[in-house]
């Protein structure tokens, strides 16, 4: 689990964000076909009054400057977890950025956990998660968890 601490001395609008190894699309196929889907898969956790956004974004190896928007949540969530899946279709190897902004005040706080990688598309969109294990993907051995065990840091504030 990553968790986005908002109480001060945080300020409104600070960035925290999680940039995840590089990963390797599949091979090309012999028939020349590319771009294998991939089920990106996390819970996420957005409570209290002040919540600022939660941002997801895919970086193109060899691209460092652009971050590709794939999933964005603003606002309050309830005190429950909620699933994001998301399909995506790198062309090439790829990162995904984590982004979460402080909002107005101290009550509230961000949380991310069970972050995946699935080969193939995702079966269902964004939902509740009412059992955390199911609706799963796949099989175990094409599910590659992202290692949550780097504390997102908080980028300096501009002043």
């Amino acid at each position: 689990i990553l968790y986005i601490e908002t109480s001060r001395p945080r300020l409104e609008g600070e960035k925290a964000r999680l940039v995840s190894p590089v990963f390797s699309v599949a091979p090309k196929n012999p028939y020349g076909a590319t771009n294998t889907a991939y089920c990106f898969s996390f819970y996420y956790h957005m409570y209290g009054q002040h919540i600022g956004s939660l941002n997801v974004y895919l970086r193109l190896k060899g691209q460092t400057a652009i971050e590709n928007p794939l999933w964005s949540s603003s606002g309050n969530k309830g005190q429950h977890w909620n699933q994001a899946r998301v399909n995506i279709n790198p062309p090439t190897s790829f990162q995904l950025i984590f982004e979460g902004i402080r909002g107005p005040g101290i009550e509230g706080d961000i949380a991310i956990d069970d972050v995946s990688i699935v080969e193939g598309e995702c079966m269902k969109s964004d939902q509740p998660a009412n059992n955390l294990r199911s609706g799963a993907v796949g099989t175990l051995a094409h599910i590659r968890l992202i290692p949550v065990i780097i504390l997102m840091s908080v980028l300096s504030h501009q002043r």
